[in-house]
């Protein structure tokens, strides 16, 4: 029988966080992951033609810049296993409907200089609204990278001061209500409104302006993109377990975890062998597989399994094409908007609203694609002279006539139609261009990754029951789960989904429980 000191079910990249900062410390971890390499949501892979490097869910790195596991390089990911990130100048671009653009550069001034084109109003509001953001997400004292406070402690140190309180005030409210306090032009309000969404929020959903607090973060490290692909992460992070003694085992699903008088004792494969772990077991999954699937109800606190069936599951969930082409887009809007990786398709106000609006009751659109083309800047995901692309929608999983399982059948013509939105603003995405295409639908991401449930990468809405404290239910957001020796990572934990780094919180707790000091495991620079 094979026995570990801690097994780590599922190598998306938090799973993998937690079993290299375990085995720096001298574990005996093994990861057991159901795909064929490790990565989930951060993994590059060729999917249409060879040499064309495709991130097939998550694209480019931002909020995990600022995780001492990156800028302080805990693990030696940069320095040791060649993990490179690249910063472009332009951060972010809006083309509107008439091929009007915004520009948001690193460079705060010349970001207000493009938004000065649309309002000076807006363009004298910006540098407020980030200095604003910036000083509520400090009193906010929350730790991203660390493990939460209680919700309700953390309610009360924010009604202890004013900042505290705007804080919470923000975090309650909806993208669209904090867009329309601090700007006047519609294309700021489209703007601000739908970059909230790419984290699966609808614009009117209370609790989506917390994403809105992200925009300072554009003018400090920035959104980045990691050479090579977004997976060059999780393959640094496999090299550093393999090199600290881990085991990795891919291809290898999990069936259940084993639980015998309230102490989980390890996992039991699809094979029905089994991986025994001595000190832990760390799920990187949905915690309705784990708790609903894996663990038999008598062997969880009463009333516990029906907790898990309350978490609520959203019906936003992405469309993704990825291309190879012969050149990057070239858009009607010229100028510096061709140099733009990372760009969004933005319809009016009015017009988004009333589509996320129709999202929610599984009607499709697309009026509003993200377009990325990282190749820009990091010319080594694809043969010379060649580009990548990243064409993502945001779409109901559950589709008003009849539901996911119609997905197989439009999935096809909805991404033709989203394809289309890009064609209209610009002059080079004809069939000319395109050498080839790889679509997946909303149904399809749940098939790659069960823990996406309804094609949620995040794995259940961020929403402020479900964020912080409250993840994944009120009086569980410390990790500890209500199994001895159980604890979770990942998109069901605090922070949630996005590349985070989250699995750095998860394991500051494990090594609490296992009397090993986190300071002393990370060299001092």
């Amino acid at each position: 029988m094979e026995k570990h000191d801690v097994v780590v079910v599922g190598g998306g990249h938090n799973g993998l966080i937690v079993a290299a900062y375990l085995a720096k410390a001298g574990l005996d971890v093994c990861v057991v992951e159901r795909q064929d390499k490790v990565g989930g949501g951060v993994v590059t892979r060729e999917v249409n033609l060879p040499g064309f490097k495709q991130d097939t869910i998550s694209t480019q790195h931002g909020s995990i810049q600022a995780n001492p596991l990156i800028h302080q390089d805990e693990l030696e990911l940069k320095s040791k296993y060649g993990l490179k990130y690249i910063v472009p100048d332009i951060q972010m671009a809006f083309v509107y409907p008439d091929d009007s653009s915004l520009i948001i550069y690193q460079d705060i001034d010349k970001t207000c200089e493009s938004i000065r084109q649309f309002s000076k109003h807006d363009a004298e509001s910006y540098p407020k609204f980030c200095e604003h953001s910036t000083k509520i997400i400090k009193a906010g004292q929350v730790a991203y990278f660390s493990p939460p406070p209680p919700f309700g402690r953390m309610v009360s140190v924010l009604d202890s001061s004013e900042a505290g309180q705007e804080f919470y005030r923000v975090i309650m409210s909806s993208a669209i209500d904090i867009a329309e306090e601090w700007f006047e032009s519609d294309q700021m309000k489209a703007a601000t409104t739908r970059w909230v969404c790419e984290n699966l929020y609808g614009p009117r959903d209370k609790g989506s302006a917390n994403y809105i607090n992200s925009f300072p973060f554009f003018h400090g490290r920035g959104m980045q993109i990691p050479e090579g692909g977004s997976g060059a992460l999780t393959e640094a992070l496999e090299a550093c377990i393999k090199d600290n003694g881990g085991t990795i085992k891919v291809s290898t699903s999990v069936k259940a975890v084993k639980v015998e008088a309230g102490e989980v004792k390890g996992v039991i494969l699809a094979t029905d062998e089994e991986i025994m772990a001595d000190k832990a077991v760390v799920s990187n999954l949905h915690v309705k597989q784990l708790f609903l699937d894996m663990i038999k109800p008598e062997d969880l606190p009463e009333g516990f399994p029906e907790k898990v069936k309350r978490i609520k599951q959203g019906n936003v969930s992405p469309l993704l094409q990825l291309f190879a082409l012969n050149e990057a887009p070239k858009y009607k809007a010229g100028g510096e908007i061709n140099r733009a990786s990372n760009l969004i398709i933005v319809p009016s106000t009015e017009e988004l609203l009333m589509a996320f609006d129709d999202c929610s009751f599984g009607i499709p659109f697309e009026s509003s694609p993200a377009v990325v083309c990282n190749t820009l800047y990091d010319p080594t995901r694809a043969p010379e002279g060649k580009h990548t692309l990243y064409i993502y929608h945001l779409e109901p999983y559950d589709l008003k006539d009849g539901g996911s399982a119609r997905w197989d059948e439009v999935k096809e013509e909805i991404a033709d139609r989203v394809l289309e939105t890009v064609r209209q603003h610009t002059t080079n995405m004809g069939t000319d261009n395109i050498l080839a295409r790889w679509v997946s639908s909303p149904l399809d991401f749940y098939r790659y990754n069960p823990a996406y449930i309804k094609g949620d990468y995040n794995h259940f809405p961020l929403s402020v029951t479900q964020s912080y404290g409250n993840r994944p239910l009120p009086g569980w957001g410390q990790f500890r789960m209500p199994v001895k020796k159980l604890y979770i990572c990942g998109p069901s934990a605090h922070p949630g989904g996005g590349v985070w780094g989250g699995g750095r919180a998860t394991v500051q707790v494990i090594m609490e429980d296992l009397n090993i000091d986190f300071r002393k495991v990370i060299p001092k620079k």
